[in-house]
């Protein structure tokens, strides 16, 4: 076993919620551990949901101070949001089409995500093109993306990629909020409902349902 696997492993840090903890556990209370506990696997659109309560209380605090120390904090946890929404999406979408290649679901591209997911709700007869937050959504990908495109501006502060001839810092980040927030909730509220669409056509093969009785695919803001 490699030391990366055995550190990851390490039984000192590990409770099973039946059976209590393990025999390395030991004594002293720990600040964080990892807990078997029987639930479900969580996946990409619930800790999205979990990172976007963070983000909107984030959003308000930068809102109250204006403080420029917030601008990489705020655009860090709303990229991870985006990130992992548009996750969700795709693996929503390899579940229903198998063919469909999800290899950029390793990576942090927004882009490269973000348009095959695009392009196959379109091509697969969804109303994308009929949502009317489908702008936004489009602006504020682009944005991280030209802005961001592998992540590590706002994860590290200083990125590998350059701007100017120099090495792109965070502190040249602006955020217009009112602007960015109409767009951060316009894009959380498409990504989740097409996400969703193609969650609830495998529950409704499932259950062999003519209609969802608990969801409806076209109640979605349309373009006017």
């Amino acid at each position: 076993m490699s030391k990366k696997s055995s550190e990851a492993s390490d039984p000192r840090f590990h409770y099973e919620i039946w059976k209590g903890p393990s025999g390395a556990y030991g004594e002293e209370r720990k600040s964080i551990s990892y807990v078997e506990n029987h639930n479900a696997q969580c996946g990409y659109a619930e800790l999205a949901f979990d990172f976007s309560i963070a983000a909107e209380l984030l959003i308000g605090q930068y809102r109250v101070t204006n403080y420029g120390n917030w601008v990489a904090p705020v655009a860090h946890i709303s990229r991870q949001v985006i990130e992992l929404l548009l996750k969700a999406l795709m693996q929503a979408i390899e579940g229903r089409d198998n063919s469909f290649n999800c290899r950029p679901i390793n990576g942090h591209n927004l882009m490269d995500i973000w348009m095959p997911c695009r392009s196959w709700l379109i091509e697969h007869g969804y109303q994308l093109l009929e949502d009317a937050r489908l702008e936004k959504t489009d602006q504020l990908i682009s944005a991280f993306h030209e802005i961001d495109p592998i992540g590590d501006l706002f994860r590290f502060g200083i990125s590998r990629r350059t701007a100017f001839k120099k090495q792109k810092s965070y502190d040249r980040v602006g955020i217009q909020i009112d602007f960015f927030e109409q767009e951060f909730i316009a894009l959380q509220g498409l990504l989740q409902h097409w996400e969703a669409t193609l969650f609830r056509e495998s529950i409704k093969e499932e259950m062999e349902w003519n209609e969802d009785p608990y969801f409806d695919p076209n109640d979605f803001p349309k373009k006017a």
